[in-house]
């Protein structure tokens, strides 16, 4: 799932606009049963991979996106729309569907030039999923690491090198 800035406009001008968005989505991410899997979340856009056990993602979109957009333009002073348009979203078909685009999302800051590692981006969820940092209390981290084995420390590596060993340029949808 991702939504843009209009007209690719910047969507997060500071590190304040970020964490209120973190809150937003673990505020939605609870009240509408969602495990979020991963997260990126760039300058003029944002990619969540999710898990819905209900039918409520344009429920809980319009509630992240609508509150997001009141609280930006007010901070700001702006006016009018911040997204471009309804939020992208693709189904997840399989286990390497899901995997593909977690990494792709990953790896974003690093496709844009903004970083050279993934590490290096504090506003995805790599660095908790690694083991860099905690894990914020909305993100599924295990779900995601329940695909490189049983182990913590050993999924936390093979998670690593299943990131640095992505094929350049592909996207996974």
């Amino acid at each position: 799932m991702t939504a843009r800035g209009n007209r690719g406009e910047e969507i997060f001008l500071a590190d304040r606009d970020r964490h209120r968005f973190l809150q937003l989505l673990a505020k939605t991410v609870s009240a509408h049963e969602w495990r979020c899997v991963a997260y990126c979340l760039m300058t003029n856009h944002f990619h969540l991979i999710l898990e819905l056990p209900k039918p409520n993602l344009a429920e809980g979109m319009h509630s992240i996106n609508g509150v997001y957009a009141r609280w930006f333009n007010w901070l700001h002073g702006y006016e009018g729309h911040l997204f471009q348009r309804r939020y992208h979203a693709v189904v997840v078909e399989s286990d390497h569907h899901l995997l593909e685009s977690c990494r792709y999302v990953l790896l974003n800051p690093v496709r844009a030039g903004v970083t050279r590692h993934p590490w290096e981006w504090r506003w995805s969820s790599y660095r908790p999923t690694a083991g860099l940092d905690p894990a914020p209390a909305f993100l599924a981290a295990d779900r995601l690491l329940s695909y490189f084995g049983q182990e913590t420390a050993r999924a936390r590596l093979a998670f690593r090198t299943f990131v640095a060993e992505a094929p350049p340029g592909r996207r996974p949808f």
